[in-house]
């Protein structure tokens, strides 16, 4: 790549906008940085890297989680309202607080009519019952039973779901029990991990990542992976990911939302939908918020028997 100037200033922005990173990574960051704004003015044929080049490449290589530090030195005077409208969300008047709901994909018209007698496990990590989270799930468990599923849901932090150990015995021969470690996932979990058609996976993210019961849950589905396991889990399953968070912006997290699909793959589980609500901001408003919205319920309705298309198809 040819070199490429800078307009007067923007290398400062470099400094500026990394100053926030500590040393042992922040010429990781600044490189990255230089090296994606003068990749997108190579490309455009841009003599210098400008303003707009410069802030674009910075949206682009930094995870949308990090909005915030972008608009604190690119527009403190919006990163500033921000944070009011935090504190003045107390005031508005339920249904017009600021949510956006994002469904990722739409099942095509071709797809298999909804079948009925399926099986689907719905796990939400969320403590909040009757939150944002809950809600949603609801609306896909309620399509699915309209349709005569069969659907349990449960609440992983009312089960005792210890963490991972480590201690790799699922990596050395068969285990019986799937893990070595006697709590609600040898008891029932993987049971249920194994029956089910059907799983609508649920989770906040309160920063930057999935929840920590989310977190735990998922550690322990490494055993699945046990080549020696006399129990393979079953393929063909399909998955339904529910994600939200507080902060506006409707794709901070999308990283987030995508490794947990990934992980879900890994382990046989084909993520058919994905469902994020954002915005979900302040105290009074904050919690259960989604159900002062009528649409995006509807929306997480529609989504739900979607879904049982998706395993019709299988």
């Amino acid at each position: 790549m040819k070199h490429i100037a800078w307009q007067d200033g923007l290398l400062d922005s470099v400094e500026k906008l990394c100053a926030v990173f500590p040393a042992v990574i922040k010429n990781r960051w600044k490189n990255r940085l230089v090296y994606n704004a003068e990749k997108i003015a190579s490309y455009e044929e841009s003599p210098a890297v400008t303003d707009e080049i410069f802030w674009r490449a910075a949206y682009e290589i930094f995870p949308g989680g990090y909005e915030p530090l972008i608009l604190s030195k690119k527009d403190p005077e919006r990163m500033r309202a921000e944070v009011a409208a935090s504190k003045s969300q107390e005031d508005i008047e339920p249904g017009n607080e600021p949510l956006g709901i994002t469904r990722w994909a739409h099942a095509p018209g071709h797809e298999a009519a909804a079948p009925s007698g399926m099986k689907i496990l719905a796990v939400n990590s969320s403590m909040r019952k009757g939150g944002n989270t809950d809600l949603l799930i609801d609306e896909v468990v309620r399509a699915c039973s309209d349709a005569g599923c069969t659907v349990e849901k449960l609440y992983l932090g009312d089960l005792d779901i210890r963490p991972c150990t480590g201690c790799r015995a699922c990596r050395k021969g068969d285990v019986k029990t799937i893990c070595t470690i006697k709590d609600a996932m040898t008891a029932m979990l993987y049971d249920k991990l194994y029956e089910v058609d059907g799983l609508i996976i649920g989770f906040p993210i309160y920063t930057a990542r999935e929840n920590a019961i989310m977190a735990n849950f998922m550690d322990r589905w490494d055993c699945l992976s046990n080549p020696d396991l006399s129990r393979k889990m079953p393929t063909g399953k399909k998955g339904l990911v529910i994600s939200t968070w507080m902060w506006p912006n409707p794709s901070a997290y999308d990283t987030v939302v995508e490794q947990m699909v990934i992980l879900l793959r890994l382990h046989g589980v084909e993520t058919s939908d994905v469902l994020t609500l954002s915005g979900t901001r302040g105290k009074r408003h904050g919690r259960g918020v989604v159900k002062n919205h009528p649409h995006i319920l509807a929306t997480a309705y529609s989504a739900g028997a979607d879904f049982l298309k998706q395993l019709g198809s299988r």
